[in-house]
């Protein structure tokens, strides 16, 4: 652990101090001393690298935290702990002060940023540890969580066996199953094993003991599905048998141990003893638990874990070719089995056997409609070219699911085939043309797959019926509508769609969602003053949501009115800024300090630019964008190159294709000299469609200093062009002046 350390000069201050004390406290009257001079200032005789700097900072930062703590300036405080951590990430006592501070001030998300980002440098208290694992893991943070946990298992380790310890691996144990951490599942799952079988060991009481092993000695099962994920299948056989005694199924146990047998390298002793327990399944049973195989399934199908291990089973015998044949043979004897119908029907497409697969998959379908089912039948329809077929299908699963989204990646395939669509087009207007209620799912399912091909024309004819159909569903089809249309870039139409609905009261009066995306549609044509006519209808029907708020700034931003767009953006800020309850107000309030940092350096207030940027990171300090922003200023003004590099860096791993990044990453690295490098990173920026003319002067500046003088002109050149299309007129005259001159001597 570093501890913070005075520098050198402030020891020598504080020597020159204490000497003045003692001269003020003789009576004799002192001659006269060096220091009755003038002070000079203190040279170092080596200049503080930018890492010693960076220290200081942090140091500043931690006082000036614990001073706004001490006077009870709480939300300050826990600021300027954010800061020091920021500047030395090896600063544990900040950490120390940051996490418990948003805590008690009911930002836990804030302090566990920080936890998450800096806990293995920096450890904090262990019961701290486990309530921003808790905090984490209900949040569906699991590989957060997991971290947490992992921190509070090291911190207990030396310690004597407890209970404590044990709940500690159980969620470890949990969380890494949930994240296919499958070795270090079953690592945690082995201690809770021991735990569970000599429970004095530990201090576990009857009561523990009950919790550990879950409901029905759940947890043994979960331990045999990690066990065998995790290529463990002995450890996975114990775990099995332990939950049959518990929970006896001779049904449930063969099955797993077919499965244990499999893993073990063991595929004929697997299949003999699926045998029997795919013979037993003619009467209908409860579906089994459901296998880590079958984790994507959220609608819970007929589980097909038996059949899949049976196809395992024959693979690794090499007798792939005997998994139709016995799954028929099972058929026979189970014509109603939902699981076998769908398995074997998915087997059948595999196999291009679409006409028993559409037989079975129906049959399967008419029984437990699953995401599984939609898609396959889907698939078979659109390559058998049935399109009566299919559209009944997309109606169904509209009816019953609200979406098209059950259909997968099959969307793609069917949209793309433009036969097909016009088919199910062509459908719709004839069978479903009477707009009837009973037709309107038909005609909004076909409506829908023609967006998706962006064939506007029909969507307008099919959305019309749709909405003479089912006038309730209006106020859903026009933002589906008008949103497609906007992001196929037909701005114009996508107002008059939108305006359309407003005009019909499509939707309630309190819900000015379409006011909102028709500001963002006006203002993409030129519109602004009508756009903020628009924005302002939504901010009055909803004055508390942070997104209405937003939208005028941004609308006075996107026109370039850039006073109106600080004074807006300021007043969310004052509206939102210590709003940390309502959905959406920390995106709002994170939005509005990015563009007034970006409205700042356009008015070349780069101190200000920083601090608004600052701020975005206190907060957020993982956010790609105010990374690349701030260590693009950085770079821009030749400071802090390193700590800049390592803060683009950040942004790029996480966005590794943002050309924006790339250019930021060249520039750093052609200010730290690394000619080469940044070479690299702005010919990637460079290589898009339209590249930015920043990015392109960027590229010119390398190649000139590399003395590639033709490559430095031919970039500067496209440039200019590129500023004058974008109507920066002043800095394509500054490239021009640079094309005047030779290159070489940039």
């Amino acid at each position: 652990m570093r501890l913070y350390r005075l520098p050198a000069v402030f020891i020598a201050l504080t020597s020159v101090f204490v000497a003045t004390l003692r001269l003020s406290a003789d009576p004799t009257p002192p001659a006269k001393q060096p220091l009755d001079n003038p002070l000079e200032a203190l040279r170092p005789k080596e200049p503080r690298t930018e890492e010693e700097e960076d220290r200081l900072a942090a140091l500043a930062h931690f006082s000036a935290g614990r001073m706004l703590e001490q006077r009870q300036q709480l939300p300050e405080a826990l600021r300027e702990y954010e800061r020091a951590i920021r500047y030395d990430s090896d600063a544990s006592p900040a950490m120390r002060e940051l996490v418990p501070l948003a805590f008690s001030l009911d930002r836990p998300d804030e302090g566990l940023r920080y936890a998450v980002k800096y806990v293995e440098q920096n450890p904090i208290d262990a019961e701290l540890l486990g309530r921003a694992g808790e905090y984490l893991a209900e949040s569906g943070e699991w590989s957060d969580a997991l971290k947490m946990y992992k921190q509070a298992a090291l911190q207990s380790a030396k310690e004597k066996p407890s209970s404590q310890q044990i709940a500690v691996q159980m969620e470890i144990g949990r969380l890494s199953f949930l994240t296919d951490k499958y070795a270090e599942s079953a690592a945690a799952f082995k201690q809770v094993m021991e735990a569970l079988e000599s429970p004095d060991k530990f201090g576990i009481d009857a009561e523990a003991h009950k919790t550990l092993l879950g409901e029905g000695g759940a947890t043994y099962d979960l331990m045999g599905q990690v066990f065998l994920e995790a290529g463990e299948p002995e450890n996975a056989r114990e775990a099995f048998e332990h939950f049959d005694k518990i929970r006896p199924d001779a049904r449930t146990l063969a099955l797993n141990l077919a499965r244990v047998d499999l893993a073990a390298g063991k595929p004929q002793e697997a299949i003999d003893r699926l045998t029997k327990y795919l013979e037993d399944s003619k009467e209908e049973k409860p579906a089994e638990k459901p296998t880590s195989e079958d984790k994507q399934n959220s609608d819970n199908p007929p589980s097909t874990a038996a059949y899949e291990t049976l196809a395992k089973a024959l693979k690794q015998l090499k007798q792939d070719d005997q998994l139709i044949p016995k799954l028929e043979a099972l058929h026979a004897g189970q014509p109603k089995n939902a699981a076998l119908n769908l398995f074997l029907g998915q087997q059948y497409v595999a196999a291009d056997q679409l006409d028993k697969a559409e037989e079975l998959l129906a049959a399967a379908h008419a029984e437990h409609p699953s995401e599984k089912s939609y898609a396959a039948l889907a698939e078979i329809y659109r390559r058998n070219n049935q399109p009566e077929k299919l559209l009944d299908l997309l109606a169904q699963m509209l009816e019953k699911t609200g979406s098209l989204a059950a259909l997968g990646d099959e969307v793609k395939s069917l949209t793309e085939n433009e036969k097909i669509v016009a088919a199910l087009i062509a459908t719709a207007q004839k069978q479903h043309g009477g707009a009837t209620e009973e037709d309107s799912y038909a005609v909004r399912a076909a409506g829908l797959i023609a967006a998706e091909a962006k064939q506007w024309k029909d969507v307008d004819t099919l959305f019309k019926l749709a909405l003479k159909a089912d006038p309730k569903s209006a106020g859903e089809l026009y933002l589906v509508w008008g949103l497609g249309l906007f992001m196929d870039d037909k701005y114009a139409e996508a107002a008059t769609v939108l305006q359309r609905g407003i005009d019909e009261k499509a939707l309630p009066d309190d819900k000015p969602e379409l006011y909102y995306y028709l500001a963002g549609a006006l203002e993409m044509q030129g519109k602004t003053d009508d756009a903020l006519a628009a924005a302002k209808v939504a901010v009055e029907k909803q004055p508390k949501n942070p997104s209405y708020a937003d939208r005028t700034a941004w609308v006075l931003y996107h026109a370039k009115r850039y006073d109106e767009a600080a004074k807006a953006y300021q007043q969310v800020l004052d509206k939102f800024d210590s709003d940390y309850t309502t959905d959406g107000a920390r995106d709002a309030v994170r939005e509005a300090r990015g563009a007034l940092s970006n409205l700042c350096s356009v008015k070349h207030e780069m101190p200000q630019a920083v601090e608004w940027l600052e701020q975005v990171l206190d907060e957020f300090p993982d956010d790609a964008g105010a990374n690349n922003d701030l260590g693009f200023l950085w770079a821009d003004e030749n400071q802090h190159l390193h700590r800049a590099q390592k803060m683009i860096q950040l942004a790029v791993a996480a966005e590794p294709n943002n050309y924006a990044y790339q250019d930021s990453l060249g520039w750093v690295l052609f200010r730290l000299g690394q000619n080469a490098e940044a070479l690299t990173q702005l010919q990637k920026a460079a290589d898009v469609k339209e590249p930015d003319g920043e990015v392109l002067d960027h590229l010119a500046q390398v190649y000139a200093k590399l003395g590639q003088t033709g490559e430095a002109k031919a970039a500067w050149k496209r440039a200019a062009e590129a500023f004058k299309k974008a109507d920066e007129e002043e800095k394509m005259k500054a490239v021009e002046k640079k094309l005047e001159t030779d290159p070489s001597q940039k």
